[in-house]
């Protein structure tokens, strides 16, 4: 039984035993692997992990287990994908900083 889904935008989420099943399509390794990483560290989050079930599609499927099981699958996600944007951005300013301090120039840079 599908909680959430959104054909648009290739998000499937699905109950799966005592955690959730979320399908990602249009996503690859890169996505799965950093997705893995911060929700692992998140305190909402008891065990997070992927697979790609075939290297021809872009799609990936996240299994997640929340440490509280009332909490909402979508709301931790997001979480998760702030603290990405967030880590980004900072990571966008040290780079235009050392560039900057070497005299490049970084208005074509986008922050």
């Amino acid at each position: 039984m599908s909680i959430y889904m959104e054909e648009e935008h290739g998000v499937k989420i699905e109950k799966a035993g005592d955690g959730y099943r979320i399908t990602l399509r249009g996503e690859d390794h890169t996505m799965g692997n950093l997705l893995v990483e911060v929700l692992s560290r998140m305190s909402e989050v008891k065990a997070a992990q992927y697979r790609n079930p075939h290297p021809l599609e872009e799609e990936i499927t996240l299994y997640l287990q929340l440490a509280d099981p009332d909490a909402d699958p979508v709301e931790v996600l997001i979480k998760a994908l702030e603290k990405i944007q967030e880590e980004a951005d900072k990571f966008m300013e040290e780079l235009k900083k050392a560039l900057e301090e070497k005299g490049v120039d970084t208005d074509s840079l986008e922050a």
